[in-house]
């Protein structure tokens, strides 16, 4: 009996949240890349493009300097929220370009990261942990599963009302749009859109990049180029990834 409770107790604290963790980042992070690949047209372009790994990262940081780590999942939550608000609002919302939110949001990432360096190197006794959780990971994460699931609706619902228009990008913007203003209002949804995907996936688990890349590539590759059939591909690549990585890294997620 004493087996069986403890083997009830991982299952429903540990095992069954991480999974859930798992799920959340990896769908997450691959309708972002989704999104913004489409966007920009670029099949290379990132999640974390408009500035949210080195944002969510430094409000990690600052978790770890000023209040011992306590929520640190909220504050690059917060960090990654206020990058994004940054880019997007230096790109400019009548002269938007995604050229434009490219440069800045490389120019702010690298600005960031200097800083998460600089605090690293002066914080010497915290700079093991402060380099542990910035790995990302679902071990240490204390994010409410409640909580979690819930943006996870959210977001998934959002993400499916858009995707009949994300298809709409792959023809000529002027044959879609009767006004330069209108394509820049849609892309700056697409974009705000993204930024919300990525920082759910940094509220889970950190900064975990390559899945915002490669699932997008891939479920195009053996799916073709229809959205609505992709906006379910890459929920299940990305969740079957981060499932795959999370037990060949020992996270014991699922055995």
């Amino acid at each position: 009996n004493l087996d069986l409770n403890n083997k009830n107790i991982i299952l429903s604290y540990i095992r069954i949240p991480n999974i859930i963790r798992a799920i959340v980042t990896g769908s997450t992070l691959a309708l972002s890349g989704m999104i913004l690949q489409a966007v920009s047209k670029n099949p290379l372009a990132d999640p974390y493009l408009t500035g949210l790994s080195s944002g969510a990262g430094l409000g990690i940081v600052i978790s770890i300097l000023c209040f011992s780590s306590v929520n640190y999942s909220l504050f690059g939550f917060v960090g990654a929220i206020i990058s994004a608000i940054l880019v997007i609002s230096l790109s400019g919302f009548s002269k938007f370009t995604v050229t434009k939110l490219i440069l800045i949001g490389l120019s702010v990432n690298i600005l960031a990261s200097s800083v998460i360096s600089f605090l690293i190197l002066t914080n010497p006794d915290k700079a093991y942990a402060m380099t542990l959780i910035l790995t990302g990971g679902f071990s240490n994460a204390d994010v409410s599963d409640k909580l979690l699931v819930l943006l996870f609706i959210i977001a998934l619902i959002i993400c499916a009302l858009f995707m009949p228009k994300l298809n709409m990008l792959r023809l000529d913007s002027q044959l879609i749009f009767n006004t330069q203003k209108q394509a820049i209002k849609h892309n700056l949804l697409f974009v705000i859109l993204s930024a919300f995907l990525t920082s759910i996936s940094v509220f889970t688990a950190g900064i975990l990049g390559f899945v915002g890349i490669i699932i997008p590539l891939l479920s195009r590759i053996l799916f073709g180029n229809d959205y609505r059939i992709l906006f379910f591909v890459n929920i299940l690549l990305g969740s079957i990834m981060l499932l795959i990585s999370a037990n060949m890294n020992k996270l014991n997620i699922i055995y």
